[in-house]
């Protein structure tokens, strides 16, 4: 847990054809191996490597305890990646539907200017200052998963990081019957 930012700036060194895509959880976020990887991007050179897109799903709770990312206030999170090289794009929600689109359309403005600023610097010869995109994903944890289990709230809790529900009672297989159909 945690090299998944360093692996993915790995798959893009020397391959200047790839954007590879990595979603970091807010809770493997907190671990010194990430957060030293965000700074990987100083290494990137846009003339002859790929770019790396990640995705921080801020979704409040890592095993037990809440998470540090997901309660900056967006203005901060927005400074803190700034300063790392980074260009914050937020996506945040509870609605799958309305996400779905969201999420499409950022995808699709993100993409267009990685293109633009690997454009600038192998066709222009830009010596201009980048700031890559980065997505912010803000959603309940347990997003669309069961609500309540036995009188417990799951979704936007903790307990949505463990097993949910359990085949130990005859109704937490409807529940389950009701989640993955």
């Amino acid at each position: 847990l945690g090299y998944s930012l360093a692996h993915a700036f790995g798959t893009v060194f020397d391959n200047k054809e790839l954007i590879t895509t990595c979603v970091i959880g807010d809770g493997e976020a907190e671990t010194a191996t990430l957060s030293s990887s965000w700074h990987s991007l100083k290494f990137l050179n846009p003339k002859k490597d790929g770019a790396v897109l990640p995705i921080l799903h801020l979704n409040g709770y890592k095993i037990s305890n809440p998470t540090i990312f997901s309660r900056i206030p967006k203005e901060e999170l927005e400074s803190f990646f700034h300063g790392l090289g980074w260009k914050t794009y937020f996506v945040e929600g509870n609605e799958p539907m309305i996400m779905h689109a969201e999420m499409a359309k950022t995808l699709d403005k993100v993409i267009t200017e990685i293109k633009e600023i690997q454009y600038k610097t192998r066709n222009l010869d830009s010596k201009e200052k980048y700031y890559w995109p980065v997505i912010i994903l803000r959603t309940p944890k347990g997003w669309t998963g069961p609500k309540i289990v036995d009188n417990k709230q799951i979704e936007g809790t903790f307990r949505a990081h463990q097993v949910p529900t359990d085949m130990s009672k005859p109704e937490h297989m409807e529940i389950l019957y009701k989640w993955t159909s």
